[in-house]
């Protein structure tokens, strides 16, 4: 909470001294002190430091209030308002040159009074703030020592500081015209520097222009001039050396070039890695198709053909491998499918989603005909993409659609447009078991599953082959769900 301005009286009348605390406490100010001599109220005001001093011009001792002030300016700057019953231009003089905040004539209203009073708090807190921000203007001026030019345009004259005379490699005491200045300028950009010099004569222009010195010496000295217009053909301008600036700028641009060297160099380092990496992930899934095929063909012959001979503990046994072989079997071709993604080049065309997941739903149903399903597609849904890809990214989306909503009496499935982050996106809605989105992360790595095999069958493949063939696309896959409420799987096919 902002404390009440503190005000202190001088005043050597104790009726009127004690009738003013009393206003000024009505209208919510602090009163701590009432002085009635100029030395006492020097005192006061040196210990307790008040926002503001009333002050009597006539009072007991050797020194009137316009006196007290005066001191006051010269040691303990604070605002002062003279309360007086004189007005002689003597007096009105006097008091004018302690530049006060504020001169009241007795009697005056708790109006006048109190609308002084916050003019001149106004008054001195504008004044503080515009005290410390030339203080810091000064102190930054300093710290980065610069220049300061002056350009008469009409006669070419130049004046400068010591600074800027130091920064041209100039004696200080010689004068400077703008010949001086330009050919001081390497040549380079002397034609430039003259030419913005010209254009800012127009009173709304400023410029800022980077140049280097005309010298033998190396490392190149760079300057920056900031100038605008003044009034009476004027420019008005401050220079800095900012050569270390531009060396560490130009060290930055050869390091930036050897780092995009470095980077590109590493980049298809990488890219023949993951090639050979992608080779020979196809190669071994390729290669592991037979023997896993040869193990569910024999046990399947095992099963028909030698079943007389096997008691049940060995009929469970070679079911149980023919299943895994089976399992095994499906990952390596969802493996394959993984690896021909990232050498597939789309190719881009018109496709119908639409007709793409009523397709898909239709091939579901077939397979479970006794499912009661509500399945909701919305019309027209079209997109550019490659339709191979694309339908593989729907029937993905559906299968697992249709796979988590198995336990509900009813499987509800809606497919549809949305609008995300400024353009279209497409969706696939269920209302099958859900998920916690605490592990949303896990669900496009490959081969990661949220349940179990018993619970859903599945490669853990699907959504990693939808994430890969949206991002071949330019776009993304993301996902919303609640636990036991279904979930809703978004993608884009573009940038």
């Amino acid at each position: 909470m902002k404390q009440p301005a503190r005000i202190m009286i001088v005043e050597d009348e104790s009726i009127v001294a004690f009738n003013l605390k009393q206003r000024l406490s009505q209208l919510g100010y602090d009163v701590p002190h009432v002085a009635v001599s100029g030395q006492q109220s020097l005192e006061m005001i040196s210990r307790s430091r008040p926002d503001l001093v009333l002050m009597d011009i006539h009072i007991e001792g050797e020194m009137d209030g316009i006196e007290v002030a005066s001191r006051l300016n010269q040691d303990n700057p604070v605002p002062v308002i003279y309360l007086t019953a004189y007005s002689e231009d003597s007096t009105l003089e006097r008091a004018r040159k302690t530049r006060p905040y504020g001169y009241l004539i007795k009697p005056f209203s708790e109006r006048e009074l109190h609308a002084t009073i916050q003019m001149a708090l106004e008054r001195h807190a504008v004044e503080e703030a515009l005290g410390e921000n030339r203080r810091l203007l000064q102190q930054a001026l300093d710290a980065a020592s610069l220049g300061i030019l002056e350009l008469d345009t009409s006669t070419d004259a130049m004046a400068v500081n010591s600074r800027t005379a130091e920064l041209l490699g100039r004696p200080a005491e010689q004068a400077m015209r703008l010949d001086d200045f330009l050919t001081g300028i390497d040549e380079k950009d002397r034609a430039n520097v003259a030419l913005r010099l010209k254009e800012a004569l127009d009173p709304l222009k400023r410029f800022s222009e980077e140049f280097r010195l005309q010298t033998n010496s190396k490392p190149e000295r760079w300057i920056k001039l900031d100038a605008r217009a003044m009034p009476c053909h004027r420019i008005s301008g401050v220079l800095q050396d900012i050569s270390a600036r531009k060396h560490a700028e130009i060290r930055l641009r050869r390091l930036n070039t050897d780092l995009e060297s470095l980077v590109s160099e590493r980049t298809n380092e990488l890219r023949e890695s993951l090639k050979e990496l992608e080779t020979f992930s196809y190669s071994v899934a390729h290669d592991l198709r037979s023997p896993i095929r040869a193990i569910a063909g024999l046990s399947n012959v095992l099963l028909e053909d030698h079943r007389a001979q096997l008691d049940d503990e060995g009929l469970n046994l070679i079911a149980r491998i023919a299943s895994k072989s089976a399992q095994m079997g499906t990952l390596i071709d969802a493996l394959l499918n993984l690896s021909h993604l990232s050498s597939v080049k789309p190719q881009m065309s018109e496709v119908n989603l639409s007709g793409i997941a009523a397709d898909i739903i239709e091939q579901q149903m077939e397979t479970e005909p006794q499912r009661v399903a509500d399945v909701r597609i919305a019309p027209n849904l079209v997109a550019h993409g490659d339709p191979v890809l694309v339908r593989s990214v729907l029937d993905n989306l559906l299968r697992n659609a249709w796979k988590f909503c198995a336990k509900r009496d009813v499987t509800r499935i809606e497919v549809g447009r949305a609008s995300a982050e400024g353009r279209d996106a497409f969706y696939v809605r269920d209302n099958g078991c859900g998920f916690d989105m605490a592990q949303a992360d896990q669900l496009f790595s490959p081969f990661r599953r949220l349940h179990s095999d018993t619970e859903f069958k599945g490669t853990g493949i699907g959504l990693s082959i939808v994430q890969r063939i949206a991002a071949r696309h330019g776009g993304r896959v993301w996902v919303q769900a609640e636990q036991n409420k279904g979930a809703t799987f978004y993608f884009t096919l573009t940038a």
